[in-house]
Order: structure tokens, then sequence, then C-alpha cells
């Protein structure tokens, strides 16, 4: 083990298939692979990577438990008919379903962005583009559908009763496992702050309105059209959120970073899943991506909110607030 000792293997909630261990390390050989500065920019390629393949496991994990929720329907009978026959247990499951589908498309524009940039023979242009998108869109990605991931794993759960929440149908190690992905490689605050940067690196939303463009002249269908500029609605909100914020102050940005990061991930999630649609109606006469699309936009694409951070900070930490006055009231 070259001076390295094995201290404990730590229990954990889920993954445990990839052991975690308190490692000692008494002289043990090093070699340098980057060189000895700017460490950060040196593993920021590995960290993207990674938390591309956070998201895809995201998704993989949506779809297995989606898997099992559609066979238990199937077979599980409540009222004198099967689960699947019932309206309420279908319309859970279809919500269910589409976060799964916008998750697989932020994802896998993800993915996709990766492949361009291995490409060779890219211009200078093209290449800062890329590398632009990638700042951004790979921890949006990665925040978006890890709590993605564990809402829907969550609820599969529970449209499999009992039954989902004993160990031999597999749901409890699914969501388990699922419960990590919003905490490795950068957890959602930490991610949301890192997206905020990047804007500032890349000159702010712009690339993203080129992005949210692309899928609106991709999109011809009515339904769809509207889909998309419910889509880029969001986006324009999150960019008048941030405008105002910074005017407010910087605690007022941070405070709010979750909230705007969700917004614009979720945004484009339904701006890519509306452009697909439009594919699958050109190429397969299919509707069932609309029918996705358009029930996604019935969450909460838009998760923003005004927040009052003296209250915020009482809450946090428990402290009393100044008795209220009803001149100090808020307007209902």
């Amino acid at each position: 083990l070259q001076g390295i000792t094995i201290e404990q293997l730590k229990e954990k909630l889920g993954t445990r298939k990839l052991a975690t261990a308190s490692l000692r390390l008494d002289g043990t050989p090093a070699v340098p692979v980057a060189g000895l500065t700017e460490g950060v920019r040196h593993i920021a390629p590995m960290l993207n990577v990674t938390r591309t393949w956070n998201a895809v496991t995201a998704v993989a994990l949506m779809r297995r438990g989606l898997a099992l929720a559609r066979d238990y329907a199937q077979k599980r009978t409540a009222f004198g008919r099967p689960l699947a026959a019932l309206p309420l247990h279908g319309d859970t499951l279809a919500g269910l379903e589409a976060e799964y589908e916008a998750a697989f498309h932020l994802t896998f524009r993800v993915v996709e962005l990766v492949g361009y940039r291995e490409i060779e023979g890219l211009s200078a242009e093209q290449q800062q583009v890329l590398d632009g998108l990638l700042r951004v869109l790979t921890p949006l990605a990665k925040l978006t559908t890890a709590r993605q991931a564990v809402a829907v794993l969550s609820e599969v759960m529970e449209a499999m009763g009992g039954a989902g929440y004993v160990e031999e149908t597999g749901l409890p190690g699914l969501l388990r496992d699922a419960q990590v992905l919003p905490i490795w490689e950068g957890t959602t605050n930490v991610l949301s702050l890192e997206v905020l940067r990047g804007l500032g690196a890349v000159g702010g939303l712009g690339l993203l309105e080129v992005e949210m463009q692309r899928c609106a002249r991709a999109v011809r269908a009515p339904g769809l059209v509207s889909l998309v500029g419910q889509a880029q609605e969001g986006l324009r909100a999150a960019g008048s959120w941030l405008a105002e914020a910074r005017e407010a102050g910087e605690a007022s940005v941070e405070a709010g970073a979750r909230r705007f990061a969700l917004t614009v991930g979720r945004s484009l999630g339904l701006g890519l899943l509306a452009r697909h649609a439009q594919w699958s109606l050109d190429h397969d006469e299919d509707v069932r991506a609309a029918a996705s699309a358009r029930r996604f936009a019935t969450s909460a694409v838009n998760v923003l909110a005004s927040v009052d951070l003296e209250e915020s900070a009482a809450l946090a930490n428990d402290t009393p607030l100044p008795v209220a006055t009803p001149e100090s009231m808020p307007a209902a």
C-alpha cells in the first residue's frame, strides 16, 4: 500500500458498492501529473466529466424507477382494477415521466456539447462558444437533474405503496443511491453559485438565450411554439431577477442563487423537450413527446421568489424577529 493505511470503511446511506474510506498517508509517494500550481484549472476537465456522468446517472435511476413502477401498476389491483387503469395513479406516473424526459434532454445536450468540443479542427470562436456553454450548462444540468432524481424516485416508491419500501423490490437502494447525486461533485448550493460565476465569465445569459432560440427555431407546431415561449419567458424572468438582485446587493444574489439556477435549468429542459417533440412529429409522427412537453410545462418551471433576508436569517438561526406592527406587515 506504499504508506497508505485504511483506518475505516465508512457506513453510508447508499452507494455502498463504491466504498468510502478514511485513509492515513505517511510517506506515500506521489507523482505530479499536471504540475504543482493551478490545481483547480487542471482538475476542471475531470470535474466536468464527473458532473456530466452524475446527470447521466440521475437519468438512469429515474428510468429504472419508472420501469419498476409501470410494471407494478400493470400487476397490482385496487378497487377492482389494475393500478394502471386508475386515473389518479396514471396522472402521478405521467408527471414523473415528464420530469424524466426533460432531465434526459437537458443531460444529453451537455453530452452532445462534450462530443462537439472534442472534434478536431474547430475554430477559436467555436471552441470559445462550446467552452462557455459547457461552463454554464454542466453544473446547471448536474444540479437540476440530481434534484429531479430524488423527487422522482421518492414518488416512485410511494406509487408502489408498502411494497416499494421493501428492500426486495430494489427501490430503497435506488432512492438511497439517488440521494447522493445532489451532494457529490458539488452540492446544489455550491453549483448554483458556480453557475453565477460561469455566467459572469461568459458575459451573462447571452449564450443560453441563443441556446433557447435554437430550440424556438426548430419548433413549428402551434402548441409547441407556446411551450417554447413559456421556456423563453422563464429564462427572461431569471435574467430580470438577476439584474434586480444585483442592484439589491451581493447577499440578495447569493440567497436566490438556487432558485435562479433551477429556473434556468427547468426552462432549458422544457425548451429542449419541445424541440425534440417537433422532431418526433416530423420524423415518426409521434405525439408522445409533445404530451411530455405539455405535462412538464404544468409543473413549476419558474421557481423564482422574492424573500426577506432578515426573515431568512432569523428562520435559519432560530432567532427572534422584531414584533410586527400592522404598518410593517406585508400586503397579502
